[in-house]
């Protein structure tokens, strides 16, 4: 029974997460030293050599130079494998035509067909495009039906499909064929994690981290994992820091960072983040919305409503730049703006209390206490025991002289859940039954 208590759960994660940065470390260091070898054996005519950096150069993110290299090992007699390797960086681009280009200058007959049939089936659904993807399948299939990269793409096909058994199926063929690639645990976290069984998402992507520690993209999506788990930042942390330093410049992995260090309270850190972020690429989804609540946090609201204000326009769904633009009205007493932000929030988290928690205490505080109470009979008729509604509901109670109800408010908070004073409202108790105690004494 211990070892599923949430507990014992948080302690084996953090321990993965120490010996997973101590790994990564390492394998850092490694990579540097492998790339700093490979440069030098790229400058002779070693194709083998010229293929094995454009590969570590497409993971560090140079996909220029990438392309470069690998055309070198393709006319170096590694043909074949370095012009899929080409398309595999216009794959981490999410480039469909630029892999449909480098698809086509694949072997068009031949039992090396298959691999321009696969690399076909690849674009395909990096466009989202099953149908299309499952024609090149069947060609490939016509081939040789066991071959690696056929059962990634089979599996991603039918993971996209919701068909989880038959992807499930292929994911493990492929990790035995493709032995010492992330990508079919990557596959299998994220059909996992889609179909919330989390325990098998966390096993999958712990084992693409431990299976190909080089990899950024395996260290972004653990920690991408461990950071939606509400009680797991610490542990994403090191982790995020790993993509970020395993492809530097990388946008979308410094966003992932900037939003852990600001769950782990690392608010400077997350300032320093989502500036530099913002610096490479303003336009990268979550960049401005994390800069802002980044400033809000170090306390700087005047300085956090530009990017705000620029994270709604770019997405006017981000309920977290609603929100935090909320507070940043709030606190320079545009008040009426702010509630108006924060009904926007609550329209994009209608089952977080939060924002409609932040409202009523913002009515409260402007004396629109029917508004208030609008807000927490919403809260309290989704969750009759969430204490912080209660513990306002029974206040605005208190202050109307209606002392019978808010003792029983107050009550109701005390054994409720969530952030309560606990002190304050068994103060508010006291009081109220104080007159009473007296009334008796006479």
């Amino acid at each position: 029974m211990a070892k599923n208590h949430p507990m014992f759960v948080r302690i084996i994660f953090a321990a993965f997460a120490i010996v997973a940065v101590v790994s990564l470390a390492r394998r850092a260091r490694a990579q540097e030293s492998e790339l700093a070898a490979l440069r030098t054996a790229a400058q002779t005519n070693d194709a083998a050599a010229q293929v094995r950096l454009g590969r570590v150069l497409r993971r560090a993110g140079h996909f220029d130079e990438a392309v470069a290299m690998l055309r070198r090992g393709a006319r170096g007699g590694q043909r074949v494998e370095a012009l899929y390797e080409i398309a595999r960086v216009r794959f981490d681009q999410s480039n469909f035509r630029a892999a449909e280009t480098a698809c086509r200058a694949l072997p068009a007959r031949g039992p090396e067909a298959i691999w321009r049939h696969v690399c076909s089936a690849r674009a395909y659904l990096v466009w989202h495009r099953v149908a299309l993807a499952e024609r090149a399948i069947a060609l490939a299939s016509a081939i040789d039906a066991n071959h690696g990269e056929l059962h990634l793409a089979i599996a991603d096909s039918n993971r996209m499909s919701n068909h989880v058994q038959e992807a499930e199926t292929h994911y493990r063929a492929a990790a035995t064929a493709l032995a010492g690639r992330d990508e079919p645990y990557l596959g299998l976290g994220l059909m996992y994690e889609t179909a919330q069984r989390f325990d098998e998402a966390h096993t999958a992507y712990r084992r693409a981290v431990e299976v190909d520690a080089s990899d950024p993209t395996a260290a972004l999506a653990l920690g991408r994992f461990l950071l939606r788990r509400r009680h797991e930042h610490a542990a994403a942390l090191p982790v995020l820091q790993r993509a970020a330093q395993g492809r530097p410049n990388w946008a979308e992995a410094l966003v992932v960072l900037g939003d852990a260090q600001l769950a782990a309270g690392s608010t400077a850190d997350a300032l320093q983040t989502f500036t530099q972020t913002v610096q490479l690429a303003p336009t990268q989804p979550g960049a401005q919305s994390g800069l802002g609540r980044a400033r809000l946090a170090n306390r700087q609201p005047a300085e956090a409503e530009a990017p705000l204000r620029a994270a709604i326009e770019q997405v006017p769904n981000d309920a977290e730049a609603h929100a935090a633009l909320a507070d940043v009205l709030a606190q320079s007493n545009r008040r009426e703006d702010a509630l108006r932000e924060w009904d926007r929030a609550i329209d994009l988290m209608p089952n977080d209390p939060a924002p409609r928690m932040r409202a009523a205490e913002l009515a409260h505080t402007m004396v629109q206490n029917s508004l208030a109470r609008a807000y927490l009979d919403r809260i309290l008729s989704d969750d009759a025991r969430y204490a912080p509604a209660l513990m306002l509901r029974a206040d605005i109670a208190f202050e109307e002289n209606d002392r019978t109800n808010a003792r029983q408010l107050y009550q109701s908070a005390l054994t409720g859940h969530g952030t309560l004073d606990r002190a304050r409202a068994q103060s508010r108790i006291a009081e109220i039954d104080a007159p009473q105690l007296r009334q008796r004494r006479r």
